[in-house]
This record gives structure tokens, sequence and C-alpha cells, in this order.
């Protein structure tokens, strides 16, 4: 299980742009200082990605209000979060690149790395103190700094989880689901909640928007096992298999490693953490997903988790925001077409 794949806006609504650009202005914005240590950040979040988190707190805001600008601010936080969080993934996995460039650690080292990744943590506490000269309530400021502050325990949990199971070696769907929910779903809830929070929502509303966001993360999780196995290296950015080499929780490797006989099992189990792969290994690996329909099971539970987020947005009232949101849960799943 990857924290995010390679990021271009393939399948996605195209109304998402003005959304990215409202968040890449803000960022930029904020970074007037010039220090090793600020433009280091500021190359990081530069290199963007879908920025899917964020644009969906600023999404949802605009659904309960009509205007997204209210949650400019959380919605830097949780790009300033999911960001420390890749860094963190990088060097955890190894990985040399992220979104086809060079991973922060192997750029900085991992001593710098991990202050890049402390600093943009330290950062959201400053983006949730702006709140204090924009009129927001101060139950509304501590719900957002509680859904936010709990995401990151969720997440921090869910990595804690998956080393867990790559330790053991197994994991059942039980636990995968459980796994997608802390380390994925969790930040997406908290974004789309306190898009909704920021934006005057009700109790109702703000409910809702967790629901769907917890359920797009899940349903993206498993979209991007897929493309793990299955993805075109030249668009991803990344190669594939790399949750195989890393013996990390993939959906369609759980469901193939609960199916398989003993055979398939060894198949599968002699290609993990190695470094690279012989053409024979993989084609046997493929034929062997499509004799136990391991990827055909992930797509439908990747597209019966994306009907329960869409499902969740009708709380909202119909707006052009409500359409985006609902257009989001469908681009998501068009990234293998």
């Amino acid at each position: 299980m990857r924290g995010q794949s390679p990021e271009t806006t393939q399948g996605l609504p195209t109304g998402i742009e003005k959304y990215r650009e409202a968040l890449k202005g803000y960022l930029a914005s904020e970074r007037s200082e010039k220090t090793a240590l600020s433009e280091a950040i500021a190359g990081i979040l530069d290199t963007g990605g879908k920025r899917l988190r964020p644009v969906i707190a600023l999404l949802s805001c605009e659904a309960v209000s009509g205007s997204y600008e209210m949650a400019l601010p959380v919605a830097a936080a949780f790009e300033l979060a999911h960001s420390a969080s890749l860094v963190q993934d990088d060097i955890i996995d190894e990985s040399a690149l992220r979104h086809g460039a060079v991973a922060t650690h192997k750029k900085y080292g991992e001593t710098r790395a991990i202050l890049i990744s402390d600093m943009m943590i330290f950062e959201i506490f400053l983006e949730l103190a702006k709140y204090g000269d924009m009129n927001l309530q101060q139950k509304r400021l501590a719900k957002l700094a509680s859904l936010l502050g709990n995401a990151a325990k969720l997440t921090a949990e869910g990595e804690f989880f998956e080393m867990t199971l790559a330790e053991r070696g197994s994991a059942t769907e039980e636990e995968y689901f459980r796994l997608a929910g802390l380390k994925t779903g969790a930040l997406f809830a908290a974004a789309a909640a306190c898009g909704a929070v920021a934006g005057g929502g009700s109790a109702k509303e703000v409910e809702a928007a967790y629901g769907f966001g917890r359920d797009l993360g899940i349903s993206f999780q498993v979209r991007d096992d897929i493309l793990d196995i299955v993805g075109n290296e030249e668009a991803t950015g990344k190669p594939l298999l790399k949750d195989l080499q890393n013996n990390a929780s993939n959906m369609v490797l759980v469901h193939a490693l609960s199916h398989a006989d003993p055979y398939q099992k060894q198949a599968i189990h002699s290609m993990m953490y190695k470094k690279w792969f012989a053409l024979q290994e993989v084609q046997t690996l493929m034929r062997t997903l499509d004799q136990l329909g391991s990827i055909d099971h992930a797509n439908a539970v990747e597209r019966s988790y994306a009907a329960k987020a869409k499902g969740a947005l009708e709380v909202f009232p119909e707006s052009s925001a409500r359409s985006t949101l609902e257009q989001l849960t469908e681009g998501l799943g068009s990234r293998l077409k």
C-alpha cells in the first residue's frame, strides 16, 4: 500500500483545476522568507500532484457555503501534512523517486529530510492560527484542530500497523480495510469534514463530508494498489510492483494470497523483497492474478467504495461544487483507462 501514486490529473474533472491553482497561489504567497529550509519545503510543495486532500477541503467548504475561501488555511494544512507524510514514507520504503523527481531524502539526506518533514508539520499550527483573524467561531476552530490532529494520529497508526503486517508476512481483507481506512481514509475524511466545518456546515453536513472522504480515500487506495500491479509506468512515473517488493499490503495481493493454492502462494512469496524481477516471474504472476480474479475483485471493491462516497454527498444541496465532488469519485476510478 502506498500513500499516494505519482500524480497526474488524467481522468479527473476539469473543475478541480481552479481549486488547485487557488491553493498553489495561497501556498506561494506564504513563502516570502528565503532560507535553505523554507526553499526546500517550497520545492516539495511546488511539485504538486493532484492535491486531492486540500482540493476536497475547498470543494466541501464551497458545497456548504457557496465559497471556498474560508477553507484555504486548513487546505494548506492538509497539503503540508500529506507532503510531510510522503517524505517519511519515502524514507521508510527506501523510494528513490517521488512524482518522477528525486525523493527528498535522496536529494538532501535522511537527517535533513526528517527536519524538512518536521518543519512542514509545525507549519500546520501556523495555518490554523490564521483563523484567529477570520472570525471563525472558537468551537469550529477547535473542531478543525481536533479533526486534523486525529487524522494525523490515525495515519501514523496506519503506518505502524502496515509495518506489523509486513513483518508478519500476510494480511486478511478485514485487516486491509482497517489499514486503508487509517492510512489513506483518515486524511481524506478529515479534509472533507474540515472544509464543511470552515464553511459553516451543519453537524449533519460535517458528518456526511467525513463519510464521503473516508470512503473516497479507501477507493483511492484500492485503485492505487491496482495501478501498482498493472499500471502504465510511463504514466504513473514509478516502477510497477513496488508493493510486492516491499511486502506492503495491497488489495490485489491480499486477495490473491488468501485464495491461492500452495504453489501459487510460493510463486508470489518468492518475489517479495526482490530488487528486480525476471520477465518470466512477472508473466507467471499476472497469469496467477488473472486465474484468481484478484484484479477484477479489487476493481469491484474500488467501485463499491466510490459509490458509497458519492451517496454520502446527497446531504449537500445541488451545486457545481457538489457536482465536482461527485465527478471526482468517478474520475479516480478511471486512472487505469
